[in-house]
């Protein structure tokens, strides 16, 4: 049941990155929905988690993955743009 509450737990970090005003992984992201979208992939990967592993167990789990996901991202995000000049 871990693995399958890290997929949300990292599309909601992504949703939250691409929100950013700051990053170039998406320029045309709707940053609008994507804030939206964050919240419930939270719960959902909080839900998968803590079906096996009980409540607070499944939010530490599901943070520690979002975490990761949001400390990843911006490396990213350099690495595609360097990857892209000339």
């Amino acid at each position: 049941m871990i693995w399958i509450s890290l997929g949300p737990a990292c599309l909601a970090a992504l949703a939250v990155y691409l929100a950013s005003p700051h990053q170039s992984l998406w320029a045309a992201a709707p940053r609008r929905l994507l804030r939206w979208l964050a919240l419930p992939l939270c719960a959902v990967s909080v839900g998968a988690a803590s079906h096996g592993y009980g409540f607070w167990c499944g939010v530490f789990i599901a943070m520690s993955a979002l975490m990761l996901a949001l400390v990843a991202l911006p490396y990213v995000n350099a690495w595609n743009r360097g990857r892209h000049v000339g």
